[in-house]
This record gives structure tokens, C-alpha cells and sequence, in this order.
């Protein structure tokens, strides 16, 4: 097992994203453990990992579901009318 404190964890994340498939990577913040590198493995679903073991995603996400949807086309429309609003408002801003 492998002990490191943050910084250490933030300096070297890629050595140890590759390390903890080999043995169990914790990381200390403040000399004590907060948390420990887990791999996904090839087969995992990040959303159904997201769903076990964080509660707040799994309430976002069953409040996104809820809300009214609309078409791709549609927001792209809307994203366009509200860039070009913004276009105008800054040209007519300036002297």
C-alpha cells in the first residue's frame, strides 16, 4: 500500500492513476488519509459508479430527468439568438 499526501498526489496523478492498478494508492491530506485511488476497470460504468457512492449526483440526476427537454436543434437556435444579443448589446456599449 501506498501512502502520499496531496501534494505529492498532485504533483505525480499520472504516475499514480497507473500505480494504484498495481496496489492500493491512499492519499493523506494533513498527515491523515482522505481518500484512496481506485481504477475503473475496463467494464465499469462511471454512471452506475456515480450512482453507488455519491448521493448528491444521483439527486442531480433524478432532478435533470424530471425537467422539460428540448430538441438539440432547438438549443442550438437559442444559443445562436442569445450570442448575437449579446454581440449587439456589447457593440452598442461601446463609444
Amino acid at each position: 500500500m501506498k501512502v502520499i499526501p496531496l501534494s505529492e498526489a498532485k504533483a505525480n496523478l499520472s504516475r499514480y492513476a497507473h500505480q494504484c492498478r498495481e496496489e492500493p494508492v491512499v492519499v493523506t491530506v494533513n498527515g491523515r488519509p482522505a481518500f484512496q485511488l481506485v481504477p475503473l476497470a475496463e467494464d465499469d460504468d462511471l454512471i452506475d459508479r456515480l450512482l453507488e457512492h455519491h448521493p448528491g449526483f444521483r439527486r442531480l440526476l433524478e432532478r435533470r430527468l424530471k425537467e422539460r427537454s428540448i430538441a438539440a436543434g432547438v438549443a442550438e437556435r437559442r444559443l445562436a439568438y442569445a450570442r448575437r444579443a449579446r454581440r449587439r448589446a456589447t457593440r452598442g456599449s461601446q463609444p
